[in-house]
């Protein structure tokens, strides 16, 4: 038997759901034909994809090999899918695969690229952006948007190029009735309890840092996602680290830090073949989101084109 696509979603859901019932329940197939399922792929493979236990199943080396494959390919076979049964149908418009990692742009990106009647593109997010820009070079997204600290440079990739589509102060989010005005120095918080959007860069490194250059070492900084991030503050928990990007729940409020210690870039990676009519759009597309997003925010917007020397650089 060779291995499908529509075996490598099962042993996604399986894995996903971590029960065979479960995941038979899900996949709408009875238990015992979905364990036989199991062995036809195991036979394929030439080894156990899973283990089972009193906990339920759980991948073994070679099923996370599979399954971290698949995460690549999926997106990629779902995208082609669609674009060939739009094009079927008489409509010659393609879905474009967007990629974005530690970024809070994305969805405004999407937005902007669908302005026109244009198809929404896909988004995949992810924390990995050496891996995501590895797979914008194997042809699996069109685009990647990415996050990183400071001055550091994106990762490379034969074939890829980045822009820079801007750099932003790092701004500290507090609850509204917080005791700091709207613009503090970093020791003013020295006593905080902080927050940092998890991901792959060096921003928590870059804090300490910092935080080390104006006389105080903070406690190890929690690391979550936006959404826990702002609960943290909410609830008076934490202070968190931020891009100035959009607008804060009404009882959050941004705070300028002075001498700007921290800054945020954001890049935009196409593959060297693309198109320059498509790499102009994408790149404006970036630039017109981040600009969306700091007026949402209340914050300056630049009208300076971005350093020249960083704007388009090839992998290395």
């Amino acid at each position: 038997m060779d291995l499908e696509v529509r075996h490598l979603r099962t042993l996604t859901t399986v894995a996903s759901l971590g029960s065979i019932t479960k995941a038979a329940a899900a996949l709408g197939i009875a238990q015992p034909a979905l364990s036989a399922q199991l062995s036809r792929i195991d036979r394929a493979l030439g080894g156990a994809s899973f283990v089972r236990d009193h906990r339920g199943v759980r991948p073994t080396p070679l099923g996370m090999l599979v399954l971290d494959r698949a995460r690549t390919l999926l997106p990629a076979m779902d995208a082609l899918l669609e674009d060939a049964r739009r094009l079927a149908g008489g409509d010659t418009r393609t879905t474009l695969r967007l990629a974005s990692t530690d970024s809070t742009l994305a969805a405004a990106l999407v937005h902007r690229l669908s302005h026109g009647g244009a198809p929404p593109p896909t988004l995949r997010c992810t924390a990995d952006s050496a891996r995501a820009v590895a797979e914008l070079a194997a042809g699996t997204h069109d685009a990647v948007l990415a996050g990183m600290c400071g001055d550091a440079l994106p990762p490379a990739a034969p074939g890829v190029r980045w822009q820079l589509v801007g750099t932003d102060a790092v701004h500290v989010v507090v609850r509204a009735d917080h005791a700091c005005g709207d613009e503090a120095d970093l020791a003013e918080l020295a006593d905080e309890r902080w927050v940092v959007a998890v991901g792959d860069g060096c921003l928590t490194e870059c804090f300490l840092r910092a935080c080390a250059r104006v006389g105080f070492a903070p406690p190890t900084p929690s690391e979550c996602d936006r959404a826990a991030g702002l609960d943290l503050v909410r609830t008076g928990g934490a202070v968190a680290l931020a891009h100035p990007h959009g607008a804060l729940p009404g009882e959050l409020r941004g705070v300028r830090l002075r001498g700007t210690p921290l800054s945020w870039s954001t890049w935009l990676a196409v593959h060297g073949d693309t198109p320059p009519d498509l790499r102009d759009r994408l790149g404006a597309a970036a630039r017109d989101a981040r600009h969306d997003q700091l007026r949402e925010a209340g914050a300056d917007v630049p009208h300076a084109a971005p350093d020249p020397a960083r704007q388009d650089r090839p992998a290395v």
